[in-house]
């Protein structure tokens, strides 16, 4: 007898699928007959109480996966199970619903039928000038890659590449197995070693451009509101100061400025300020000879002071008048007086210290409560011996405190690549001195350390 021929694999009772296929990602959450064309990647049996089999399989359609669920009886579990197996791809029909073991969406199988599986693709690359990678991560990457540098290496080899660089983030774990693949099926290929650091700028100076000023001298606490945060494309709308003296506020100017701009709605729900309330204002150029008139040989003061000297500066460049001012960060300053605070915003270190604030992000109202901070900090900063304004950065933190300063040091993203051996052995001494030495969170790598160690590296990028 000729040999029986081996039946195609059916299971249920609807043994014709007609209806068109539905790729996976069309699948709605509501209940429906659908049918998916797929291959098997991965297969699971458990039996329950009553002695049935629930069959679970995952099937990929080339474009993602969904579970799908079968109850066999014992007698053909094994049959159905091993067809599968050894099947290309199965094509299945059954009801999307929701597992309420899973909490997912799966379908329940009604019919199973052989089929050829997924057409598979591979990428290639046709371009006649080949790319070089200066971007790649390799699983050494926490929770951002999953495949090996040698994967990567061999895929770049086989369209045709003549380099890449290994990148990972803040680790150069993968080198060696880089390394191993040099010579691997093209002799040309070349491996850049680099590492996507958490470049950390160091702590910049409290007291900037000082001039020998005794700590007793005349302060000018300002704040600004502006239109946006860019000193060339915004404008100022407001000017609030206070003159200092002793701890007491001995003159004060303030005013609206026209922008000569609509100001945004989302900057007027923060300062309730409007275009008509400057409407009828002085411009600029009218009021910035007042505030270098009322600022005259005192020092400037205020919180985040790189934003609104920013503006003063941008505004002095363009109108022709000079701007040599010594001025104090309240923001740089309370980050060293008090380390064990969470924040630092302005009201926030008001608060921590008992301090009322009635209005917040109005000019004046934030200034009057600036200087109420300020003349906290000067006390302190006396009883640690200042005596000049130069004092302020060598004694407003302790030494111990000095040792954890990186830890509040803002990060950013920096691709670091080794162009000889000699960038090589500074980038292991950067990522090594990352890990032993300035850990928090994640390595960081400080702007001075890098330049210690800059020789033979190039600084490719920040974000």
């Amino acid at each position: 007898m000729p040999e029986e021929e081996e039946t195609p694999l059916i299971f249920g009772n609807n043994q014709n699928i007609t209806e068109p296929l539905v790729k996976i990602a069309d699948l709605g959450v509501d209940d429906g007959r659908v049918s998916i064309d797929g291959e098997v990647i991965y297969m699971e049996d458990k039996e329950t109480k009553s002695g049935k089999i629930i069959l679970s399989i995952d099937i990929y359609d080339g474009s993602s996966t969904m579970t799908c669920k079968l109850f066999l009886n014992k007698d053909n579990s094994k049959k159905v199970m091993k067809r599968i197996q050894n099947a290309k791809g199965i094509k299945i029909a059954g009801t999307a619903q929701m597992d309420t073991f899973s909490n997912e969406l799966t379908i329940m199988i009604s019919t199973i039928v052989e089929s050829t599986g997924v057409e598979k693709s591979t990428r290639q690359d046709n371009s006649e000038v080949k790319r070089v990678e200066l971007h790649m991560h390799t699983q050494m990457s926490q929770m951002d890659a999953m495949t090996s540098a040698k994967d990567l290496i061999k895929r770049a080899m086989k369209w045709g590449m003549k380099s890449i660089a290994i990148t990972d983030h803040g680790v150069v774990q993968a080198f060696p197995e880089a390394h191993k693949m040099l010579g691997y099926d093209n002799p040309d290929m070349k491996v850049i070693y680099g590492v996507e650091a958490y470049l950390a700028p160091d702590k910049t100076s409290i007291v900037t451009n000082e001039k020998g000023q005794d700590i007793d001298t005349t302060y000018c606490v300002l704040d600004l509101e502006t239109t946006g945060f860019s000193a060339v494309t915004e404008k100022i709308t407001e000017v609030g100061i206070m003159k200092v003296k002793d701890g007491e506020v001995i003159d004060e100017f303030s005013c609206f400025v026209n922008p000569e701009k609509h100001i945004p709605q989302r900057v007027t729900e923060v300062t309730n300020i409007t275009d008509e309330m400057v409407k009828d204002a002085e411009t600029i150029e009218k009021v910035f000879p007042k505030i270098l008139e009322f600022i005259k040989g005192s020092v400037l003061v205020a919180h985040n002071a790189g934003f609104d000297i920013g503006f003063l500066k941008q505004n002095a460049k363009v109108l022709g008048y000079e701007f040599d001012y010594t001025y104090i960060d309240t923001l740089s300053l309370a980050k060293d007086l008090f380390p064990d605070y969470k924040k630092y915003k302005l009201g926030k270190i008001a608060e921590n210290l008992g301090i009322k604030v009635e209005v917040a992000h109005r000019a004046l109202d934030d200034v009057d409560t600036t200087v109420k901070v300020l003349n906290v900090m000067m006390k302190m900063l006396k009883d640690r011996g200042a005596k000049k304004v130069a004092d302020i950065d060598k004694v407003s933190t302790t030494e111990e405190a000095k040792k954890d300063e990186y830890k509040k040091l803002k990060t950013y993203h920096a691709i670091i690549l080794a162009k000889n051996y000699v960038g090589l052995k500074n980038l292991y001494k950067l990522v090594s001195l990352s890990h032993l030495h300035y850990f928090y969170r994640k390595p960081r790598i400080l702007k001075s350390l890098y330049k210690k160690y800059s020789e033979g590296l190039i600084l490719r990028k920040c974000m």
